[in-house]
């Protein structure tokens, strides 16, 4: 009798521990589903974020990336530009280079063209003094050298005193042949009256002259030799060439 109610009371309290333990474990349950759902939340959230900011970083990429194509295709095109410049260049400076070895080729032919016709002329020169003295006798060419010598004296003494300034009183002569000691006296004189010196006369005689008379005074130089003639007649016979 006595055990009875002590067993209705361990019943009681048993049922009221496992309604209490129940219920708390409801409450526990309930409080660990809302924080699971907010960790799904904020796990949502931070995968959306992440999202954005990958689709940034992918359009940011596909920005640099484009810029850096552009940039490449600049570099490319001015590479191109810049090696065509060079090409350019480099032909011109050829074409010069070629033009100026031409020039150079041109500016020798006509230098030996020169040369070859300078001593075409003084062969030319020597030929007619060779043929001068084998046709000639010694005794004509002594005559014509004192025509020669005339002819300068003559000329000299035309000129109007003090018109020609000579600055010293040597005066070299070179004839063909050996002057007269009167030719040399009137020669001294119209000297000393034209240019107002004592003239002192040192003679040279050079056969090649073939006739005539090489006056040196300082800065006065007349040549009336054949020799010289000769010179001239070849340079009017080839200015009558090239002008024909």
């Amino acid at each position: 009798m006595v055990a009875a109610p002590i067993l209705g009371l361990h019943v009681v309290v048993l049922g009221a521990i496992i309604i209490l333990v129940r219920l708390y474990m409801q409450g526990s349950a309930s409080r660990a589903v809302a924080r699971v759902r907010e960790v799904e939340e904020e796990v949502r959230k931070r995968e959306e974020s992440m999202r954005l900011e990958v689709d940034q970083h992918e359009r940011d990429l596909a920005e640099r990336k484009a810029e850096f194509e552009r940039q490449i295709e600049g570099l490319q095109d001015e590479a191109k530009r810049e090696a065509a410049r060079l090409k350019e260049l480099s032909v011109n400076e050829a074409k010069q280079d070629a033009q100026k070895i031409i020039d150079q080729a041109k500016a020798s032919e006509q230098k030996l063209r020169d040369q070859v016709l300078r001593e075409m002329e003084e062969k030319a020169v020597n030929y007619g003094g060779e043929i001068f003295h084998l046709v000639f006798s010694d005794l004509l060419t002594a005559e014509l050298n004192a025509l020669f010598t005339g002819e300068l004296i003559a000329a000299l003494g035309e000129v109007e005193p003090g018109a020609v300034t000579v600055d010293t009183s040597d005066a070299q002569i070179t004839t063909s042949h050996s002057l007269p000691d009167t030719v040399r006296e009137e020669l001294t004189s119209v000297l000393r009256e034209k240019f107002h010196k004592d003239a002192t006369l040192t003679e040279n005689v050079d056969e090649s002259l073939l006739s005539g008379v090489v006056l040196k005074m300082g800065s006065l130089e007349i040549d009336g030799s054949l020799l010289n003639r000769y010179r001239e007649a070849v340079l009017e016979v080839k200015k009558a060439v090239h002008h024909d």
